[in-house]
Order: structure tokens, then C-alpha cells, then sequence
């Protein structure tokens, strides 16, 4: 059964259902929401008979490469870009809340494009302007709204949609393990295994393709944990000379293991990069947020699951801001 919440998105159907051509873009360091919203839109445009491509800043992870995504991208840099942008019917946002987050190539595009923006997206506080605004904060997932979407103007959703889309549910609800995971989120979930999404597969492709270097890099940080408050503030620390060589999908998932420890509240994983940015990914029990703490450092997110990139940030006092910032 659908929530009132999700009424207005067969309109949104409608008006997109309009156009042509469709561009889809989602934040940079993509996700398996991001990255199953855009793909997962993606296949019901095309089985709709619309043209549809994703421009996005970053490549696809490596644990998300088993989606179905042929001929599904086209490159930022590609010469031709500029035309494809000013040509399009329609581009899509997906699963960010300012405009910022689209990346440095992407938003120069984005601020320069007149034709209809529509934007899906289930952070709060959006500053992105669209002429179809679908902000669902109650959504477990960008890729619930956009499959409710699909129900909602009663279309059939493909085997490779269903795909896209039950694995960025499943990666933005932890497992079916946060908040958020309800019965409504359960039974879209069987609908879309109904619709042709292997749940075995799907887990096993996203959760397990860490490689012996990233396993031995989260012994290293593992074994060097910050903890404070009591021990109810866990970070994560890992610093650049460890990092080099690695990129920001080698540590894909590290941050949980943070909140997997007795009396932790809050969790963190707070990286320092060669090009001087130093990124944080925050976690945090349901009883506590951190939405508050990333929003300080110009970044967003969740109450429970947030995160912020500090250009050239210093590690020592980032860590002590955040562990000053914590109301535990």
C-alpha cells in the first residue's frame, strides 16, 4: 500500500512521460542509491520507448559494475556533451539536495540548461530548483521513489530496472537494517524479487567484492581507532600516506564496522587524500544524528547516515571539531 506521500508521483510521471530524451545525474562519489535510481530510471525510460542517458561526475564503483548499465553513460568530457545538454527534453536529478553535489564538470552543464528539471530525492532541505520537485523524506531510498513512481503510473518494471532498483533500497537501508526499513519498504522489496531481482545475487555482488588489499587496509585502521566520549564516538581514522594507491571505493562499507562495536552511538570514518581533501562519512544509532555535525563542515545527509568533504582540511582539528560537536 502507498503512503499519501507518494500520490503526486504519477503526475510527475506524466509531465516526464512527455519528453524525448532524458539526461539522469546523481551526486558525486556514487552509491548504490544514486547509481540504482539512475539506472533503475533509466530502464523504465527506455521501456517506455524515451531516450534516456546518465552524466555523472565520477565512474561507476566497482561492487555496482554487475548492474545492467550498457550503452547507459556518457562520459562528462565526451565533446560532444554540450549539444547532448541543450538538445534534451528533461534531465533528471536523483538523490542530492544542492546543486553542488553534482560534481565540478557536471554543474557548469546543469547551471547552463533551460530545458525541465525534475528532481527525486529523500534528503531534507533541498536548494536545487526543479520545475517538478519530488522530495520525499519519508523514503527509505531515491530508489523506492522512483520505483513507486513506476507503480504509481501503473507500469510494468523490468527485470533490469528491478535490478537497479532493489539494490539501492537495500544499500540505503543497511540491509534492511535502519530506520526506515518498514513493511510498506518490505513488500516494495518482494515486489521488485517478484519483478526479477535476485536478493542473493544482488548481496552477495554489493557486500562482497572487497579486494585482500582493502580487507588489509581496514585491519591497518582497525587496529589505530579513535575512541572517546566514553566510548560512545568511534573514528575511523586513516591517514594519506596509508591511503595512497587506494581510492574512496576501496573503503566501501569500512564506516560500519564503527557502530558494530559494544557502546558506540556514533561512528565515523574520516579519510585524508592526496589532494588535500579530507573526506567524512558519519554514522550514528538511531537515538543520536549527524546530520548537524556534516551540515558544520558544508556537507549533508540523514540524521543517521551523513557525510562532508573539507578542502584542504587539516585531519588533527577536523577530528577534534567532530568530537567537540558531539552531544552524546
Amino acid at each position: 500500500m502507498n503512503h499519501p506521500v507518494y500520490d503526486t508521483l504519477s503526475l510527475a510521471w506524466q509531465a516526464l512521460s512527455t519528453a524525448t530524451s532524458v539526461l539522469i545525474s546523481a551526486h558525486i562519489d556514487p552509491d548504490g542509491d544514486s547509481i540504482g535510481s539512475s539506472l533503475g530510471l533509466l530502464h523504465i525510460l527506455r521501456s517506455q520507448g524515451i531516450q534516456a542517458h546518465i552524466v555523472q561526475e565520477h565512474p561507476i564503483p566497482k561492487n555496482l559494475q554487475f548492474l545492467p548499465h550498457d550503452s547507459a553513460f556518457i562520459q562528462h568530457d565526451d565533446p560532444d556533451i554540450a549539444h547532448i545538454v541543450s538538445t534534451t527534453d528533461a534531465w533528471c536529478i536523483l538523490d542530492l539536495n544542492a546543486p553542488q553535489r553534482l560534481g565540478p564538470h557536471i554543474l557548469p552543464l546543469f547551471e547552463q540548461y533551460s530545458g525541465e528539471v525534475f528532481l527525486f530525492d529523500h534528503h531534507v532541505n533541498p536548494i536545487l530548483k526543479a520545475q517538478y520537485s519530488n522530495v520525499i523524506i519519508e523514503s527509505s531510498s531515491t530508489c523506492e521513489i522512483i520505483a513507486r513512481m513506476a507503480l504509481a503510473a501503473h507500469l510494468e518494471i523490468n527485470a533490469q530496472a528491478a535490478e537497479c532498483l532493489y539494490t539501492g533500497i537495500m544499500t540505503d537501508t543497511g540491509g534492511f537494517r535502519h530506520s526506515r526499513t518498514n513493511a510498506d519498504v518490505m513488500r516494495l522489496a518482494a515486489t521488485l524479487i517478484e519483478s526479477g531481482a535476485d536478493p542473493v545475487k544482488i548481496y552477495d555482488k554489493v557486500m562482497n567484492a572487497q579486494s585482500l588489499a582493502s580487507m588489509q587496509l581496514l585491519g591497518l585502521a582497525l587496529s589505530h581507532l579513535s575512541i572517546s566520549h566514553e566510548g560512545t564516538l568511534i573514528l575511523m581514522i586513516i591517514r594519506r600516506e596509508q591511503l595512497h594507491g587506494y581510492s574512496s571505493e576501496d573503503l566501501e562499507g569500512f564506516v560500519n564496522y564503527t557502530l558494530s562495536i559494544d557502546g558506540a552511538k556514533i561512528g565515523g570514518l574520516i579519510t585524508e587524500w592526496e589532494d588535500g581533501i579530507v573526506k567524512m562519512s558519519l554514522r550514528s544509532k538511531p537515538t543520536h544524528e549527524v546530520r548537524s555535525i556534516a551540515e558544520y563542515f558544508g556537507g549533508g545527509g540523514h540524521m543517521q547516515a551523513a557525510g562532508a568533504r573539507v578542502r584542504q582540511g587539516n585531519l588533527e582539528e577536523i577530528v577534534g571539531k567532530i568530537q567537540e560537536l558531539v552531544k552524546i
